[in-house]
């Protein structure tokens, strides 16, 4: 073996080794990411408060798959087994060119710092799937609940609000809607992680009223309505 060829096989060996023996913090790190620590390689790996943005995720083990490596995806599966206060968690998140998708997840995560002042406690995903290209909502599916914590006067919500998302003007949709239909959430959510929570409350309302004022709803025909506005 020449000189060249020993140089160029010793690079080789070192970028597959680099591969191999990546962290998989060099693939969790972003902006719309953060975590309080990342253990292990990209094949294996663990992160501690995992959160999205503002939303919590809390603990859950990650791997990229290799597979659709072959196919220019790049696939990161996460789970999480039962456990107190951490409800399991599965799913996985692929990216490609050209968009991305959040595939068959199944999880508990709380939500009352978004939701506030609507006295909301979990969101509840059943196979939730969303994809997205050139930054448009393609398709969606599943089920989502948006549960409480405790019954609330003057709201029928002991069952929480049930769902299927969908796409509608670009963006993913999931539109909750009580057993009642009196309390309503359309949450609209952008591929750059925009989103809007548009709260309506069907019905009379009048002993609500002040409070309901007070919370930043506002009068509208029929009931009381609030669009709450942010990015993950």
């Amino acid at each position: 073996m020449t000189r060249r060829q020993l140089a160029i096989a010793s690079i080789l060996l070192l970028a597959i080794a680099a591969i191999i023996f990546m962290p998989l913090r060099m693939i969790v790190s972003s902006d719309a990411m953060s975590a309080r620590k990342v253990e292990g390689i990209i094949w294996d790996g663990s992160i501690r408060d995992l959160k999205v943005g503002r939303l919590p995720i809390g603990d859950v083990n990650a791997r990229l798959h290799f597979l659709p490596l072959l196919l220019a995806r790049a696939e990161i599966s996460f789970s999480r087994g039962d456990a107190p206060f951490a409800p399991g968690l599965s799913g996985s998140i692929v990216r490609r060119f050209g968009g991305f998708s959040v595939d068959g997840v199944t999880a508990t995560l709380p939500v009352a710092d978004i939701f506030t002042p609507l006295p909301a406690d979990n969101i509840q995903l059943q196979d939730f799937s969303v994809r997205f290209i050139a930054g448009q909502c393609a398709d969606a599916g599943g089920s989502v609940r948006l549960t409480f914590a405790s019954g609330v006067p003057g709201y029928e919500l002991a069952n929480g609000l049930l769902g299927t998302p969908r796409c509608a003007s670009r963006q993913l949709l999931i539109p909750l809607v009580s057993q009642s239909a009196m309390e309503r959430v359309d949450i609209r959510l952008a591929a750059d992680g925009g989103y809007s929570a548009a709260i309506s409350l069907a019905g009379d309302r009048s002993e609500q009223a002040q409070s309901l004022i007070l919370a930043g709803f506002r009068p509208v025909a029929g009931g009381y309505r609030m669009v709450r506005r942010g990015r993950f």
